[in-house]
């Protein structure tokens, strides 16, 4: 009784009737609930977190999160958290809406929650590795049409899954007031959690040598770490212990488990921009346009200096210009960067990769004139790989 707590008046009646069909149970109570509130606590400082970050979007160390992006994931995580309640049998089932097993345990917990975050992640580093990688715009068809196949591939298996019978899928078991996952079922939905997170774990690889202004590959390998760790341990405890739910341990480490590494992720990549922009915000930013400068990617974005100041004495920066997929436009003063052996290196979301010969040094300055002149084909292009960004 110290673990139970009034969440339904059918607590007793589900405890006796698994006893009478030999199932060990463990009514729902104070550690699920503790469980739940910590859990509800971390995602509201979350959304505030997220309401910070849209707000302030265009900070140039926050803009290069994508910060769209993130905010997307945290809602997909906060739906993963009320899909985890239902399935994993934290709260009563019965009598409420949570007994539609397919609407919260595959369209809710499944699609819209760990597909939808796992989607975003792998959309996210397949849009860097173009970026850096392929010197290809972080937008396009080329970045779309991928992500939309895959939301067309789960919709459809959404669908195949809800009109095919609750037998084959999920099903609820009234006598003790859980939905439960077929085998088969389960091995369809991990098959694409796991294709998903290598495809993640391989991108990130491939970009983990990229210019250290928006190098994320500690980051990355904490975050990867943490979810391959979870998912080993969420399928086997699927497969070892199919009716895990009804073991208040195993439920309440499970679902934590899960947000751990989602809140591990999200805030690995996130934590220091949104910190250094509330206690530090001009100091950050000068920090972060020196890594600019040392990278020779300055020119991509038209940013004020934090040292300059407005009429009312606080520091400005430009706040719509930063990260467009138009050409690079310069309206403040920068640094001409380091030239290299045969020019000044350059990159153009359109023209690519290249290096302005030594005897164009007005282009370092007024980069779009002199791309303007030459035609695509008679573009200098450099030796070297290029591993810049203009996202």
């Amino acid at each position: 009784m110290g673990n139970q707590l009034s969440f339904s008046q059918t607590e007793h009646r589900r405890e006796e009737m698994s006893q009478n069909l030999g199932y060990r149970l463990d009514p729902r109570g104070k550690a699920d609930g503790i469980m739940i509130i910590i859990i509800s606590c971390v995602y509201s400082i979350n959304v505030v977190a997220v309401l910070f970050m849209l707000w302030n979007r265009k900070y140039p160390p926050l803009k290069c999160k994508s910060p769209v992006l993130m905010a997307c994931m945290m809602v997909a995580g906060i739906l993963w958290f009320v899909g985890d309640i239902q399935a994993n049998g934290h709260v009563p089932l019965e009598h409420t809406p949570l007994r539609n097993c397919k609407a919260f345990g595959v369209w809710v917990r499944i699609l819209l929650g760990v597909c939808t975050l796992s989607t975003l992640i792998a959309m996210r580093s397949y849009g860097l590795f173009r970026v850096f990688c392929k010197n290809q715009p972080f937008r396009g068809r080329g970045l779309y049409v991928p992500y939309a196949a895959y939301c067309l591939c789960m919709l459809v298996y959404g669908i195949v899954s809800q009109v095919v019978s609750p037998s084959l899928t999920i099903h609820y078991l009234l006598h003790v007031d859980i939905c439960y996952y077929e085998t088969g079922f389960k091995a369809s939905m991990f098959a694409i959690i796991w294709v998903t997170w290598l495809i993640v774990a391989i991108l990130s690889w491939r970009i983990r040598h990229i210019k250290s202004s928006f190098n994320e590959a500690r980051e990355m390998l904490i975050a990867c770490t943490a979810v391959f760790v979870v998912l080993i341990f969420t399928t086997v405890m699927h497969y070892a212990v199919p009716l895990f739910p009804l073991n208040v341990r195993l439920r309440v480490l499970t679902t934590s488990f899960d947000h751990l590494a989602t809140n591990v992720f999200w805030w690995s990549i996130m934590a220091v921009p949104i910190v250094s922009c509330v206690v530090r915000r001009d100091v950050y930013l000068e920090e972060w346009m020196d890594k600019l400068r040392q990278d020779g990617l300055q020119r991509m974005y038209d940013v004020q200096s934090p040292n300059a100041t407005n009429n009312k004495g606080s520091s400005v920066y430009n706040r719509n210009s930063l990260f467009t997929a138009d050409y690079a436009r310069l309206h403040t003063e920068m640094p001409v960067p380091k030239p290299m052996n045969s020019g000044y290196p350059y990159f153009d979301p359109v023209y690519g990769a290249g290096v302005y010969p030594m005897a164009h040094t007005d282009a370092v300055l007024y980069p779009t004139a002199y791309i303007e002149e030459v035609p695509h084909h008679a573009a200098p292009q450099s030796k070297k790989k290029h591993r810049g960004n203009l996202w």
